[in-house]
């Protein structure tokens, strides 16, 4: 139902699964989904609740936002303390609803001050292979 592809941030290897967002994504459909990928890292005391902010703020994103098709978090074992998003949304414009969306406000507020490294990329999906 996905496929892995991966992603360099900041000197981290990045798989993130490529979840079925719709048909819409295949070659040569003319929709391209526009993609947010980011590298969030914490101090280790403050990674369990890291993770409770950034799920909250996932949640959130795909319930609360038309345009938010996907909000993928991907803990890396090998890499501790870090957190890896792969985000989807119908288009730019979307995304900047994302970022002046109240809980993503309130995300960064409470995130802020525990992060000790954010990186990250976006543009959109050129093409995505997924079974029906």
């Amino acid at each position: 139902m996905s496929f892995a592809h991966v992603f360099r941030l900041s000197g981290f290897a990045l798989a993130a699964s490529l979840i079925a967002i719709s048909a819409d994504a295949q070659p040569g459909s003319g929709r391209n989904f526009y993609v947010v990928t980011v590298d969030f890292g914490t101090a280790p005391e403050n990674f369990d609740g890291f993770k409770k902010i950034m799920d909250d703020n996932a949640k959130a994103s795909v319930s609360d936002e038309p345009g938010c098709r996907e909000f993928n978090v991907y803990e890396n074992p090998t890499v501790p303390n870090h957190l890896f998003l792969f985000e989807v949304y119908d288009d730019e414009a979307a995304f900047q609803q994302h970022v002046n969306a109240a809980h993503y406000k309130h995300f960064k507020e409470v995130s802020d001050p525990i992060i000790t490294s954010r990186a990250g990329t976006h543009g959109t999906i050129f093409v995505s292979y997924h079974k029906p």
